[in-house]
């Protein structure tokens, strides 16, 4: 599969100053969705990011037997360490489990209160790789 660095990018500098909201599309889910789709043109996790607040947000992941399991449903994991530039990562989050965050090369980029946060590659746990399913077998 063709990513397209240039745009992956242009979505991050796009939301650089746009802080962490439950709605308007600025919460982590919906960031990493706007980077997968801004790289590949498909977008995985549409609905799964439909909320208004904390209390559906709970709610809609709830739905789907949490974080993790929403992005393994539509991703394949991959070991930290292998992560590309533009996958999804998962970091440690008192609330969900994990948050999401789009690789960066050596950084993590994702939302938060004051525009886009960046954190060590060290810090993710988890890893879920955006090209198609099955690819690498192919």
């Amino acid at each position: 599969m063709s990513r397209n660095r240039t745009a992956l990018i242009e979505a991050i500098e796009a939301r650089r100053l746009s802080r962490f909201r439950w709605r308007r599309g600025r919460d982590c889910v919906s960031f990493a969705a706007a980077c997968v789709k801004a790289q590949t043109g498909s977008d995985p996790l549409a609905g799964l990011g439909s909320w208004a607040n904390l209390r559906e947000a709970r709610e809609r992941v709830s739905a789907e037997g949490g974080l993790e399991a929403a992005l393994d449903a539509r991703f394949d994991r991959v070991p930290p360490a292998l992560a590309q530039r533009g996958d999804i990562a998962g970091v440690p989050d008192p609330l969900f489990g994990i948050r999401l965050m789009v690789i960066e090369g050596e950084m993590l980029v994702g939302p938060a209160t004051r525009g886009l946060e960046r954190l060590p590659r060290s810090e993710m746990t988890i890893a879920w790789s955006i090209d198609a399913r099955g690819s690498a077998d192919e």
